[in-house]
């Protein structure tokens, strides 16, 4: 029942990696099998990247992240259980810190950036992962997944942040 390792990538990393034919793209492609993993996106990410025509942020109707569900190396994650307090304590959380780190109000932080952190807690609070892998560029959100999951029971080795920046840059 349990995946041992489960894999959460940012809306940032897909857009560091372009349309389906650029070379990034291509390589996050052959790193999730490499892994031989299936990257997680949560809803809301999946909206951002142009899952919902309304938020397309490429602006062209071309949507590479139906591409990658398609193929099977991205999946949408199911949406977040706000009634588990343990994933609405962390979201909430999640935005003071970031907030707090980047000297904004907490109304303007991402709901992405806290949904990646939330699905991370609800898939280690379920029992469907061991560890969790969060491929993110952005800094405050990977800091506040790293120092918050932990103050509700988790290891702080049962989660890795993993820089989005580097990472495609090594694509």
């Amino acid at each position: 029942m349990s995946e041992h390792v489960a894999h959460i990538v940012d809306t940032c990393v897909f857009v560091a990696c372009g349309r389906t034919d650029n070379p990034k793209f291509q390589g996050l492609a052959n790193e999730a099998k490499r892994r031989d993993a299936t990257f997680r996106i949560p809803p809301r990410v999946y909206e951002e990247l142009g899952g919902d025509p309304e938020m397309d942020v490429y602006g062209s109707g071309s949507l590479p992240i139906e591409s990658a569900v398609q193929a099977g190396w991205v999946t949408v994650a199911e949406s977040l259980d706000y009634t588990d307090s343990t994933v609405a304590r962390v979201m909430d959380d999640a935005r003071r810190f970031i907030a707090a780190e980047t000297d904004r109000s907490e109304d303007n932080i991402e709901k992405a950036d806290t949904a990646v952190i939330g699905l991370a807690v609800q898939l280690l609070n379920q029992g469907r992962a061991k560890t969790v892998i969060i491929y993110t560029g952005d800094q405050p959100a990977g800091n506040a997944a790293k120092r918050i999951i932990p103050r509700y029971g988790f290891d702080a080795d049962q989660i890795e942040w993993i820089d989005g920046n580097s990472f495609v840059d090594c694509l």
